[in-house]
């Protein structure tokens, strides 16, 4: 083996190790594990300190921000474990930084962060979904608001 040979052979590993590293790197950092509350109070020993995706609902009154840090607690439950939300299904979220202008209380999010030893959950991304006032209305509905019979349509 030739010296050129020895330098291109070195070159195409040294390609193919980063590359490697960057796709394991990314796999990484996009498979999250996602939990409602409920699930991650179940296992919450086991994923202390990793990151992890963690979705509920905002506990009315529960929203305390600091605009001049951008500093924002709340609390978030998991609907469908009783109609309010009780104490039993409950997770304390800290998160700095800008919030959405669709986060308010009872508002449905999607947080991605670690939770710490003493509970909290800290989030360094928090997507707040969309209300569902854009859901279709009923054929029904759409009648009743705008009288019971229209040009064109026959009831």
């Amino acid at each position: 083996m030739t010296a050129k040979q020895f330098k291109f052979g070195l070159g195409i590993l040294v390609v193919a190790v980063c590359v490697v590293m960057l796709v394991v790197t990314g796999l990484q950092e996009t498979s999250l594990y996602y939990f409602t509350v409920a699930q991650l109070e179940a296992r919450e020993a086991e994923f202390v300190g990793r990151k992890i995706k963690l979705a509920g609902k905002v506990v009315l009154g529960s929203i305390q921000r600091d605009d001049a840090s951008l500093d924002l607690r709340f609390e978030i439950w998991e609907p469908g474990h009783g109609s309010t939300a009780s104490a039993n299904h409950k997770k304390l979220v800290h998160y700095k930084g800008i919030v959405p202008d669709t986060f308010r209380d009872e508002s449905d999010v999607i947080l991605e962060g670690i939770t710490g030893k003493d509970g909290v959950f800290v989030a360094d991304h928090l997507l707040a979904k969309c209300p569902s006032k854009y859901e279709s209305k009923s054929y029904e509905d759409m009648k009743e608001m705008h009288g019971e019979e229209k040009k064109g349509i026959k009831s």
